[in-house]
């Protein structure tokens, strides 16, 4: 089946925005807070040297100084984020349509048919992240995913973070899904997983093999079979219409 979707998710987007502004915290563990000097509150973001060290997105600010006493804690501008987010979507939209945005990091495009080789599909990535480069730097940085259907090409864009580039063939699926663990796929909360666990699905690998009856019974829906189509590259309805 053709490439037809590329999704584009920026790497620790709050934190690298900051980074890119300020040089003097590139290479440094930086999170985004809502406020300075409020130690019960909690990281917005972190960049990817905290991340090293332990520190995410919910961490509290006393725990993240406790695992990475040199971080360097900066209070989130949201209006300059935007600027960023609007001016990252132009410079996009100029190599292809973006077709939606789906968080202040994340959009996606389908490709047209003469775009939907791997070399072709490729090709495109590139120029999108050559052209983020003139625009923004070095320091704010994407991650691609290219598949066959938009629930697999955003899998593929977190599975080489950061500045990665994923394509992912449906003749690879599900297979190619494996190295994920099972909270890193779309739709998969923690209640979720639970019940995936008392079906004894532990990982992905487990997940794939399910037979499409199975899914249905443990979503208790259609979503279930909508879900096993997803993880074999095939489009959903809605998306087929969008």
């Amino acid at each position: 089946m053709a490439l037809r979707y590329l999704f584009i998710d920026f790497d620790s987007f709050y934190a690298s925005v900051e980074q890119a502004y300020a040089p003097r915290l590139r290479g440094r563990p930086v999170a985004v807070v809502p406020s300075l000097n409020v130690d019960t509150t909690s990281c917005i973001a972190a960049s990817y040297e905290a991340k090293a060290q332990g520190v995410k997105t919910g961490t509290s600010v006393r725990e993240a100084r406790a695992l990475c006493p040199k971080i360097q804690f900066v209070q989130a501008k949201h209006e300059k984020y935007v600027a960023i987010h609007n001016k990252i979507h132009q410079t996009i939209h100029e190599i292809i349509f973006v077709d939606a945005v789906l968080s202040i990091d994340e959009m996606y495009g389908r490709l047209p048919p003469k775009w939907q080789s791997p070399q072709m599909a490729t090709e495109k990535a590139q120029a999108i992240k050559q052209a983020l480069k003139q625009s923004l730097g070095t320091t704010i940085t994407a991650s691609i995913g290219i598949a066959s259907n938009r629930f697999i090409a955003k899998l593929a864009s977190k599975m080489n973070k950061p500045d990665g580039l994923k394509l992912i063939e449906q003749e690879t699926l599900p297979e190619a899904l494996s190295p994920l663990d099972l909270s890193d796929i779309t739709g998969i909360g923690k209640r979720m997983q639970l019940r995936l666990n008392q079906h004894g699905i532990f990982d992905v690998a487990s997940l794939c093999q399910a037979d499409r009856s199975q899914l249905h019974r443990i979503w208790g829906s259609i979503e279930g079979d909508r879900f096993w189509y997803a993880l074999r590259g095939i489009a959903l309805p809605e998306e087929i219409g969008r």
